[in-house]
């Protein structure tokens, strides 16, 4: 099974929807306007913006690798620790309470990336990340 690298367009999508600056991201997503099936094609998003894609032909969408969802991910929101693990075939993230340690918010999934998708939009969602 080929893993997953990127997150989907919908999940970008949303993610702007958010109020996100996805900026940031180091891959993007591509489509050739004149392509009638819409394939969407994944590239280097700074090779896209050094190759200055022409917007009357490209629709160009930036997307996070897990390392991007990572990095914006805070190690902590207040006195809450991250903490990132694999167990029984599932990843977890979650946010734990160090004065008392409960967990605060958890999200598990079998892909890494998916967990991290989720726990990015509570954060979103919390306020613990700046949008726009």
């Amino acid at each position: 099974m080929k893993s997953k690298q990127v997150l989907s367009i919908e999940q970008m999508k949303h993610l702007q929807e958010l109020g996100l600056d996805t900026s940031d991201a180091s891959m993007c997503w591509c489509c050739f306007l004149g392509n009638i099936e819409e394939e969407w094609e994944l590239e280097i998003y700074e090779n896209v913006l050094n190759q200055k894609r022409d917007s009357t032909f490209w629709e160009t969408l930036p997307t996070y690798a897990l390392q991007d969802i990572l990095d914006t991910l805070p190690e902590s929101v207040q006195v809450y620790d991250l903490y990132i693990f694999k167990k029984v075939g599932l990843w977890w993230l979650k946010y734990v309470d160090v004065t008392n340690n409960g967990t605060v918010h958890l999200e598990k999934m079998p892909r890494l990336i998916d967990a991290a998708y989720y726990m990015l939009c509570w954060c979103i969602g919390k306020g613990y990340i700046k949008t726009n």
